[in-house]
């Protein structure tokens, strides 16, 4: 990866998945010579994201790090697409397609990276409900300007495992799937360098419904076994 600074927007960055999200880009900034991104946390509410970033930057110093490298701050989810050049989507998949309608303006020629699954609980299950495009990275594509590129990433990948940023090291294998070659090349450097996270290359686009449907079976999983933050290796 270059030294060029990278700006990265983490929309609904206030959830757990968020969070997760924020504290592994930020590591990067420390782990991975070179790097000096910015990252941006989206939220309908900019006090909210302010706060949420502070907590982030807490975290990190009481974990040991030095955040005088790091620059984590909080904007509402419009000004933090349009300053940055990466986007990743951690929301709900009902949410999302409205966002991208509100943002839409300010994505043109930028990277929107979707870690999202359309899921719903039956009793006590959950079940992999997508839309009618068939995933919801391909409802994403559909929704943005033909000039932004979606990535789809992140899928399996335990918030609690994100968030333990004590332990940085590989612990789980991370499938990018996408139709721009350079984009997904982004991508997967970026999660190479996130510290418990290797990447694989998943394919194109359409590939991301197997991804996507896999997250409910892993919590189904871990829920009828009584086991906790399952994810996926392969050897």
């Amino acid at each position: 990866m270059s030294s060029k600074m990278l700006k990265i927007a983490v929309l609904g960055g206030t959830g757990n998945i968020g969070e997760g999200m924020v504290l592994r880009l930020a590591l990067q900034n420390l782990m991975a010579e070179g790097v000096k991104n910015e990252i941006i946390i989206g939220s309908r509410s900019k006090e909210a994201a302010d706060e949420a970033a502070k907590q982030d930057l807490s975290e990190l110093e009481n974990c040991g790090f030095d955040t005088s490298r790091i620059n984590i701050t909080g904007n509402t989810n419009f000004e933090a697409a349009k300053a940055a050049e990466i986007i990743i989507l951690s929301l709900r998949f009902d949410h999302v397609i409205p966002l991208l309608h509100e943002i839409r303006e300010v994505i043109e020629n930028k990277i929107i990276i979707t870690p999202v699954v359309p899921m719903v609980k039956e009793g006590d299950l959950f079940v992999y409900k997508p839309p009618e495009e068939g995933s919801a990275a391909l409802a994403i594509q559909k929704n943005v300007p033909a000039s932004t590129k979606v990535v789809a990433a992140f899928h399996n990948i335990p918030a609690r495992k994100l968030k333990d940023i004590a332990k940085c090291k590989a612990v789980h294998h991370a499938l990018v799937c996408g139709d721009d070659a350079e984009a997904k090349k982004l991508v997967i450097k970026l999660t190479e360098n996130m510290g418990c996270l290797r990447p694989l290359d998943g394919g194109p686009i359409k590939q991301a419904n197997t991804m996507e449907s896999l997250t409910p079976l892993l919590i189904n999983l871990a829920k009828l076994n009584g086991l906790k933050d399952l994810g996926i290796n392969f050897s």
